[in-house]
């Protein structure tokens, strides 16, 4: 049922094809920019996609300017309360609200899968994009760690930046961890550079370094730094909308044939 802008529905058991949780464990790379961009690539592509906001500063709502006091959140929906609901963006992409409370209650590892898995199979989607909180993933049971567990695959932005690539070294045993003690269906489908200058030194020497890093888990396109993207932002647009002939939209569409032939084989 949709209404208003927003979609409607009962949960009964139901399973989707294909679910992939965008996380860093440093902030500042374009998390959410990605998680909104891919979303909205799959839609151009006429692909039924969800996109949940699992992070609790709400950064993906803000940007769909999705208000903070909106009725249903990913916090009702991992507790199971209140009546499901989704903002609808376009004829074929759905946002899950993110909510600030969602990291002050301690979940079950498979407390987002197990939620996953009784969305309705009338919502017939085609992808679940989750947009993960900037956290390691170590210690208590993390957000991260949670989506992971519910996720076929994991992708990853970085920067030409020492610490963006000093990353790569700690994420990798961190999503290995996960495969082999709670979700060995879970895939890495790689890290890719974001916001990328490409007439600078340092995007040359760091992307040499991620090779050697990443190797088979380094994806060759990355997203150039485009003033679009941030005006997109601004206006609750993607880019498709506000800036659709830009370079940075050519390098998202690029971004998802990459992934697609990494998914398909």
């Amino acid at each position: 049922l949709i209404k208003n802008n927003y979609y409607i529905c009962d949960l009964k058991k139901g399973r989707f094809m294909k679910v992939i949780s965008i996380i860093t464990e440093k902030g500042g790379v374009g998390k959410t920019t990605t998680s909104i961009h891919l979303g909205a690539s799959f839609a151009e592509m006429k692909k039924r996609v969800l996109i949940i906001d699992f992070d609790s500063q709400r950064n993906l709502s803000i940007g769909y300017k999705i208000p903070k006091d909106f009725p249903y959140t990913v916090k009702n929906f991992i507790e199971k309360t209140g009546n499901f609901r989704l903002t609808q963006k376009g004829e074929s992409l759905f946002i899950l609200a993110g909510d600030r409370g969602v990291e002050e209650t301690d979940y079950k590892r498979t407390a987002l899968k197990d939620m996953i898995d009784l969305l309705s199979s009338k919502m017939n989607l085609d992808y679940i994009i989750i947009d993960c909180p900037p956290r390691p993933l170590s210690g208590r049971v993390s957000l991260g760690e949670i989506a992971l567990c519910a996720s076929d695959y994991v992708l990853s932005p970085i920067e030409a930046e020492e610490y963006s690539i000093e990353g790569i070294n700690e994420l990798l045993p961190s999503v290995k961890r996960i495969i082999d003690n709670y979700n060995p269906k879970l895939q890495f489908l790689g890290f890719f550079f974001n916001k990328v200058l490409t007439n600078t030194k340092n995007f040359r020497v760091y992307s040499d370094l991620a090779k050697q890093q990443a190797g088979q888990y380094f994806l060759e396109t990355y997203i150039r730094q485009d003033v679009n993207v941030e005006n997109a932002k601004k206006e609750g647009k993607t880019i498709f909308q506000v800036a659709p002939l830009s370079r940075a939209s050519e390098d998202y569409k690029q971004l998802v044939k990459e992934i697609i032939k990494k998914i398909e084989g």
